[in-house]
């Protein structure tokens, strides 16, 4: 296991939690009732339910092949799919996602090391949301900095730092103003501010380790967030390797997956 809050009963337990969701969440997706979409067939939760899946595999200790194949499914093709097949226009389109769910599947594409068609694919999708509906301003500095070092053309940022209480030391951290020897201290900084934010704002998942249970939907506390950044942006993470939150040989793998030494 890579995740020890929780026994190894818990997570097989989890795993086939999650695997019945998916397959009734996908029944949903493929077979929706005749007449006005109703919660549930627009696919969302199916992504929610792949993206968690990853997130639970790698905490059970799965190979890495297994821990990224739900979550490149959800964000690399379903998420695309679900923006085709039905806008980004409320009630009946796709709901705008929040600045940290943006944030994780970005950093999911990255250390699933989705190719630049996938990457491609995701962001198009995202540009089709008028991003200024929800006072975030377009592009924030982050995602813009994501987006050109994935080699997707440059998007000049509308804003500065979204959310910046929680990503202030992320934006630091991969800033090309940033001298080099700053960017561990200001990733792991972040790091270690991350979870706390994430779950004051209920943008986490907040279950503590004393209360998981048979029905705790606990999947693992895990920043990917900083290690998509030390992947792409070539960060040294021997600082905070061993921090409870960074999944270090998910980093390791999609090093590998990328060709980066």
């Amino acid at each position: 296991m890579r995740d020890t809050l929780a026994t190894p009963e818990f997570w097989v337990q989890a795993l086939a939690y999650q695997y019945e969701d998916i397959e009734a969440f996908e029944d949903s997706y493929n077979n929706p009732p005749t007449g006005p979409q109703t919660g549930g067939t627009d696919g969302t939760p199916l992504l929610k339910a792949l993206f968690e899946t990853s997130l639970c595999l790698y905490s059970a200790g799965a190979p890495m092949p297994e821990v990224v194949a739900p979550g490149l499914r959800g964000v690399g093709h379903l998420f695309p799919e679900m923006v085709a097949r039905f806008g980004t226009e409320m009630p009946d389109g796709i709901a705008w996602m929040g600045t940290s769910v943006i944030h994780r599947y970005i950093s999911m594409l990255v250390l699933c090391c989705a190719s630049p068609l996938e990457m491609r694919a995701f962001f198009d999708a995202l540009d089709r949301f008028d991003l200024t509906k929800r006072d975030y301003g377009g592009y924030d500095r982050i995602w813009s900095a994501f987006r050109r070092q994935l080699g997707l053309g440059e998007v000049a940022p509308q804003s500065p730092v979204h959310w910046p209480e929680a990503y202030r030391e992320l934006w630091l951290a991969i800033d090309p103003e940033e001298p080099d020897f700053a960017r561990p201290h200001h990733l792991k900084r972040f790091l270690e501010g991350w979870y706390k934010e994430m779950a004051s704002e209920l943008a986490a998942q907040s279950t503590r380790a004393e209360d998981l249970g048979p029905n705790s939907t606990y999947v693992g506390y895990w920043c990917l967030e900083a290690a998509a950044a030390a992947v792409v942006f070539g960060i040294d993470d021997r600082s905070f390797r061993d921090h409870p939150h960074y999944p270090a040989d998910w980093a390791d793998w999609a090093r590998g997956c990328r060709g980066i030494a």
